[in-house]
């Protein structure tokens, strides 16, 4: 037997020996892997309907071919264009300002010294990552409405004279999108990094300390460093949602007055699947896959970028 074929066969035996070795732990994988692929995989038959006039009644095997005209439809679309910009701008804002700030939250928890109170400040902002998008526009909607706590607080205060209707102004719309889901993924991102901060060895520190660093000091030169894996995974991951934007936030949050900046590819798509007509089935489903296929791209390429850096990647 060569020595390429004697390390293959001992590779394999290793395998075997992992595989029986956590095979309960294996299983656990098993219902996970099923939804995965009923609800992952299985749907990408439909996406065939992009390249066919689909007929519900005749199928897919029965359905006209029509190869790219769904898509020359799509892009001349008005409603592709102003969704692909509402969907860069929302994405690209909440890139800018709510990527940076659970690092920048996790860095000043992490220097919080009473346990309890780091706990209980962690708690508290965690809380409403368990309230779905359909209960927290719920409750801004009532904050921000006419007859809402700020608009009382601020005409009792005199700084308006009749109320401000926050969800309904062009002008504000994005500010609150922006804050809304701050305040609803900052806890849950901050999971992450204070997961990777819990790893830096304490002697780091105590050497930094004997070398005369304080503590923004120790934080710049250790902290950051020692977490800037999990950074780029986790700008990864943002970077390919790019063309999301949050649909259930924008579907619950946004209103007629506001569609205008508001409509985005996720909301487009599902506003034609479900106009009632046969032939926005194709469309629909055609500008879901330029979409998706955009997403894939931007990941890849933000993905090769951070493996050729050294900086770590998903794939």
């Amino acid at each position: 037997m060569s020595k390429t074929a004697a390390v293959r066969a001992d590779t394999r035996k290793e395998r075997v020996r992992l595989l029986k070795k956590y095979r309960w732990l294996y299983l656990f994988l098993v219902p996970g892997v099923i939804i995965l692929i009923l609800f992952a995989y299985l749907p990408m038959v439909g996406l065939v309907m992009s390249f066919q006039q689909y007929d519900p009644v005749s199928g897919f095997l029965g359905s006209e071919w029509v190869g790219f005209y769904n898509f020359e439809r799509v892009f001349s679309s008005p409603t592709f264009g102003r969704a692909l910009r509402n969907t860069l701008i929302i994405s690209g804002l909440k890139l800018l300002i709510c990527f940076p700030m659970p690092i920048l939250f996790s860095l000043l928890i992490n220097e919080l010294r009473v346990r309890w109170y780091k706990k209980t400040v962690q708690t508290i902002v965690y809380i409403p990552n368990f309230i779905s998008w359909v209960i927290a526009a719920g409750l801004w909607y009532s904050l921000l409405g006419s007859t809402g706590v700020v608009n009382n607080v601020l005409q009792n205060l005199g700084i308006l004279d009749e109320p401000f209707l926050f969800m309904q102004s062009l002008g504000w719309f994005y500010p609150i999108i922006i804050f809304t889901e701050l305040w609803k993924s900052l806890g849950y991102n901050t999971i992450f990094y204070m997961s990777a901060m819990s790893g830096v060895s304490m002697e780091q520190y105590e050497a930094a300390m004997i070398d005369g660093a304080g503590r923004l000091k120790q934080a710049i030169y250790i902290t950051l460093p020692s977490i800037s894996k999990t950074i780029v995974l986790m700008f990864i991951l943002q970077v390919g949602s790019l063309m999301s934007a949050g649909f259930d936030q924008m579907w619950t949050m946004s209103n007629l007055a506001t569609r205008e900046i508001s409509d985005i590819l996720d909301t487009a798509v599902l506003r034609t699947l479900t106009s009632g007509s046969i032939n926005d089935l194709s469309f629909g489903a055609a500008l879901g896959l330029f979409k998706s296929v955009i997403s894939l791209a931007l990941f890849l390429v933000t993905n090769f970028l951070a493996d050729k850096f050294d900086q770590g990647s998903l794939i």
